[in-house]
């Protein structure tokens, strides 16, 4: 599985509001939103920077335990707020408690809710446990409910990609593109399925348009360089070496 596509989709579809803001006491919060979006930010960051929160204990006291301690501190008094309830999933998630993620994401998801961010997640869970099945459903749940977001189709092509499924994936990932994906993700991410098809130089084309424009964003390079018998490829792989 690319776990690229699925941690970006991840990372840059889950809603963000407010700053960082000083920390108080659980007792003293009215309204959790500002309090939230900040341990959320500092989640998502240390998810988009691929840091993640297991049993480095050089972070527990001020980092990855202290923020789900206050996370879960903020549950006892605001049990039904739902960006609580997911910025808990994410925090669990990131810690290979996927068990405790679900509960969340099961509260969230419940009655069949307009709810993407949270079936984006509960579809990663499932497709890292292998169930791609569970993971279609919930995103084509969403994608009735909730057509107008990018994630929700990115991710499905994602699905399709591993169930070798490539003109879904196409499919999928087209209108993710036209609902507002990045240009970047979009490119990697179809090259990605014209390698399924076996299609090498529309691939590394895809490759090349992506690191056009995402120069920082390395992984097409990789992706071509083992690519570079074909003749495609091999040109591509010059051009992005003289960049």
């Amino acid at each position: 599985m690319n776990k690229f596509w699925l941690n970006s989709v991840l990372a840059l579809t889950l809603g963000m509001t407010g700053c960082a803001s000083k920390q108080t006491f659980v007792g003293e919060v009215d309204d959790p939103e500002q309090e939230v979006s900040r341990l959320l930010e500092v989640e998502l960051s240390r998810l988009q920077s691929g840091e993640y929160c297991l049993n480095d204990s050089r972070q527990r006291s001020d980092g990855c335990d202290g923020t789900l301690q206050r996370l879960t501190q903020l549950y006892t008094v605001f049990p039904d707020y739902e960006k609580l309830q997911l910025a808990l999933a994410i925090t669990f998630h990131t810690r290979n408690k996927n068990r405790e993620a679900l509960y969340y994401l099961d509260q969230l998801l419940r009655d069949n809710r307009p709810r993407p961010e949270a079936a984006i997640l509960a579809a990663k869970i499932a497709m890292e446990e292998g169930n791609t099945r569970r993971a279609q459903s919930l995103l084509e749940t969403q994608r009735r409910l909730a057509p107008m977001h990018a994630g929700i189709h990115e991710t499905l092509a994602a699905v399709f990609y591993l169930n070798h499924e490539p003109q879904e994936g196409f499919s999928a990932l087209a209108a993710a593109e036209q609902l507002g994906a990045p240009d970047w993700r979009v490119a990697y991410h179809r090259g990605l399925l014209y390698e399924l098809t076996e299609n090498e130089a529309a691939a590394c084309e895809q490759y090349a348009a992506s690191f056009t424009l995402k120069p920082s964003f390395h992984r097409p390079n990789g992706r071509i360089l083992g690519l570079t018998h074909n003749a495609v490829c091999l040109e591509l792989s010059k051009f992005i070496g003289g960049r």
